[in-house]
């Protein structure tokens, strides 16, 4: 017996769809994409991924195909999973994995890529998995496929990302020459789908012991060729076949995972599945992509692959729900809202459905749901509507074993244990048993359910900041990892001027955005972003930056003078540079990139080493390389003023200075000095830690002094300075230390240990000079000028989470 599990659908949490296959023993395998939040989807729904061993990608490369593979990589690793294979259709999965080489580097874990052209078979003692690449007309002509010399060294470099043994020093990919390697350029990410077709093994039949004796087999030597079914000849010459003293195997019903991106697709699925068998077949997915049309074509194709038992899965953004993805988070809010109405929005859960699949399947919506139409006509078929069903996540089937030619192929339907709620359900459940004062249903949810409290017509000319990610190391239940966005208006002459400065960008940082921001406001807040500072590269702080800056050109290509900022440590920027050279050459064009190390307090710059050539790279052996000392870039320790003054006039900056953080290598502080209108030479002054001990000489007293605002981080409650020693963080005390050296005006403390999702330590701590202060938590909306408004509510929000803290102490005492 197998179960599937839909572990994702299509929402703006999670963009694609994946299914968890399962063995009876226990061996798990993923099938589909792996976008940003899938991993925290897992803990969400208390998902082990223990034997989990083999990934099948599906359909086209991109980043928002396979945003959130890199962490959940990285944290499947930290579980002590010690091999992973990647599988896809094509080798450009190689030039991706590769791409992270700067930040994805654990030891332990044996990573492969493994490529399974069409037709091409993975088989082990469980099932055989036929790849299916189907290519788009609009492949490029030109576009250039992996050489084998090239393939050979990016496995290469993958295999260092991945060493088996731990290094004996600190290591630092940079300077490592097996890995700081220069990737050739020109390739893109092909225009082509893996699927996949899954055929479980049989379950041979019983052996009948009493019949084998009967017919004079001994026991022994002849018992075990017939159990594995060869003929055996007995010593008085009689034959016995398998048959004879065996039950009837059991087969199961296969399996098709059909990835279709776009209608350009379509016709090459409808050829490759003309003349296909369907008689076993007993579930079809269909992962459609935004870019397919709900129409009589793809109805066409359901109709070819429909068996007589055949249960259909429809995967679509105008089909799926955009449900609550992460309820636990969302339940947060609505309790955080209830103390504090207006410094949280709703997580937005609007959709657009296809009224033409919902009106030809006979489904029900939810009542007030938005509909579209675009076929002139309804669509029909024959196919029986009860076996076509909506993709949803924590549904799934049971594929259990029948006997060819006496049963029909078996296939269940798994329905969710836990349904999803409404926001009346959920505020009943948990926010009213609180009793929190002035917070009703009607003013925390009815009256709120439109409204967008950030960048109100109240507060056009305010600085404001959204908390999009307080977390730190990797996504929780309650906490989504690191991100901070700070609106600062610029006063032009009476017109107020937006800058939105994004600083650090965690995996679904975009997924924080669209759930928040209602869709009607996301033009202008991306129109409005002119800088994206990354503050070091260790994963959590930026594997949503890619995401970023797609959606960014979205609503800025149009504008030819539009161009978008990055500070970052210079290893990221090849990065950038790499991943949009396969994706989107064009962003490129519009991307201004600093480094970090040119905006450095003093004189000294850092020089950046010289990334080995490929061609060098793979001619060498491997214990020269290993010895190769890598060359400093000279060039690179002279500041890149040109584009700096640019910045600070494009973005109406005073001063932007960094300094290097007390955490890893080439980690950085920050502090932006941005003026507020034109008719005066008023500043407001931002400063942001990033991961770091207390830095009191660099930070607080240089570059920090009397900051209007400090973000720092507080990843450690007091009593675990060690640890915050050993880690290179700060603990709630040390961070508000540092604010009151630098004699900073106001100050928000995040990036909080995900052993704390709730709320941080508020006792104990010493006391803090800044005006100001509060605790940041996932979605908090705040007013610079109301900073301290939660201040009288911290007993409050310190019951509020109680019902947490007992389910994580039940959890913690069960595992």
């Amino acid at each position: 017996m197998f179960t599937i599990t839909h572990v994702t659908q299509p929402t703006v949490d999670t963009r694609h769809p994946l299914l968890l296959l399962q063995s009876e023993h226990g061996d798990r395998f993923l099938f589909g994409q792996i976008p940003e939040g899938t991993q925290r989807t897992f803990p969400e729904n208390k998902t082990r991924l223990s034997k989990l061993e083999n990934i099948f990608l599906t359909g086209e490369m991109g980043w928002n195909a396979i945003g959130g593979l890199p962490g959940m990589i990285l944290t499947l690793s930290d579980q002590g999973i010690k091999c992973m294979n990647l599988i896809y259709g094509n080798n450009i999965l190689n030039y991706i994995v590769s791409t992270w080489r700067y930040f994805v580097f654990r030891f332990g874990m044996k990573l492969n890529t493994k490529i399974l052209e069409d037709g091409d078979i993975f088989e082990n003692k469980l099932m055989k998995v036929r790849s299916i690449v189907v290519s788009s007309p609009s492949q490029p002509s030109f576009a250039k496929t992996l050489s084998t010399q090239l393939n050979t060294g990016l496995k290469q470099i993958v295999s260092k990302m991945f060493p088996e043994h731990e290094p004996t020093a600190k290591h630092d990919p940079a300077s490592d020459p097996q890995v700081n390697v220069h990737l050739p350029g020109e390739y893109a990410i092909p225009r082509q789908s893996t699927s996949y077709e899954i055929n479980f093994n049989p379950i041979r039949g019983k052996f009948k012991v009493e019949e084998a004796i009967r017919l004079g087999v001994p026991k022994g030597q002849m018992f075990a060729q017939l159990t594995k079914g060869i003929t055996v000849t007995l010593p008085n010459g009689n034959v016995v076949q398998p048959e004879q003293v065996l039950e009837k195997q059991r087969s199961f019903a296969k399996v098709l995972i059909l990835d279709i991106p776009s209608d350009s697709y379509l016709p090459q699925f409808l050829e490759k599945f003309q003349s296909y068998e369907n008689r076993s077949l007993g579930a079809v997915y269909y992962f459609l992509g935004e870019g397919v049309s709900i129409d009589q074509s793809l109805l066409s194709l359901m109709q070819q692959l429909d068996g007589e038992r055949t249960q259909h899965f429809v995967s679509h953004f105008e089909v799926c729900p955009n449900s609550l993805v992460f309820q636990s988070s969302a339940i947060t809010t609505l309790k955080l809202k209830a103390v504090q109405n207006k410094n949280y929005n709703l997580p937005r859960t609007d959709r657009v459905f296809s009224r033409d699949f919902y009106e030809c399947f006979k489904k029900n919506l939810p009542r007030g749901s938005s509909q579209i139409q675009r076929n002139e006509e309804p669509l029909s078929t024959d196919i029986d509507v009860n076996k076509v069903h909506v993709l949803l996540q924590n549904n799934g089937v049971v594929v259990e074993p029948y006997t060819d030619g006496e049963d029909e192929a078996k296939i269940r339907h798994l329905k969710p244990t836990k349904a999803t709620k409404s926001w009346a359900e959920l505020y009943e459940q948990h926010v009213t048993p609180l009793a929190i004062p002035g917070a009703t249903y009607e003013s925390t949810v009815e009256s709120q359910a439109n409204v967008n409290n950030f960048n109100s017509e109240a507060k056009k000319g305010k600085v404001e900041i959204i908390t999009l990610g307080t977390g730190s190391s990797l996504p929780s239940k309650y906490r989504n990892v690191i991100s901070t966005l700070v609106k600062v208006p610029y006063n032009n002459k009476g017109k107020i001027q937006n800058r939105n400065v994004l600083l650090d960008a965690g995996e679904n940082t975009l997924g924080a955005i669209l759930r928040l921001i209602p869709s009607v406001d996301i033009p202008n807040l991306f129109r409005d972003l002119g800088l994206i500072y990354l503050s070091h590269l260790h994963a959590d702080h930026h594997l949503g930056i890619a995401s970023i800056l797609n959606e960014w050109y979205k609503h800025n290509a149009s504008d030819p003078s539009a161009v978008l900022y990055i500070v970052v440590p210079w290893q990221y920027n090849i990065f950038v540079k790499e991943w949009l050279g396969l994706e989107n050459n064009e962003i490129l064009e519009r991307l201004r990139y600093v480094s970090c190390e040119h905006l450095v307090d003093g004189g000294y710059v850092r020089k950046e080493l010289k990334p080995v050539p490929f061609e060098e790279f793979a001619a060498t052996t491997k214990p020269a390389l290993k010895k190769r000392r890598l060359e400093f870039d000279e060039n690179s320790s002279f500041r890149d003023r040109a584009t700096i003054t640019q910045m600070y006039r494009d973005l109406k900056i005073l001063r932007f200075q960094t300094c290097r953080a007390k955490h890893c290598d080439w980690a950085y502080s920050n502090s932006i000095s941005f003026f507020t209108g034109s008719d005066s030479s008023g500043v407001f002054k931002v400063s942001y830690s990033g991961d770091t001990r207390p830095n009191i000489e660099k930070f607080s007293k240089t570059i920090g002094r009397q900051s209007d605002l400090l973000i720092h981080e507080a990843t450690l409650d007091n009593d675990l300075v060690e640890d915050a020693i050993k880690k290179r963080h700060c603990t709630i005390n040390e961070a508000i230390e540092v604010s009151n050296k630098m004699g900073a005006r106001k100050l928000i403390l995040t990036h909080f240990s995900q052993r704390y999702p709730k709320l941080p330590q508020i006792g104990n701590n010493i006391e803090i000079e800044a005006r100001e202060y509060c605790f940041a938590f996932d979605g908090m909306i705040v007013d610079f000028d109301e900073i301290g408004e939660q201040t009288p509510h911290l007993r409050t929000l310190n019951e509020v989470f109680i019902e947490e803290q007992n389910c994580e102490t039940t959890q913690e005492e069960s595992v």
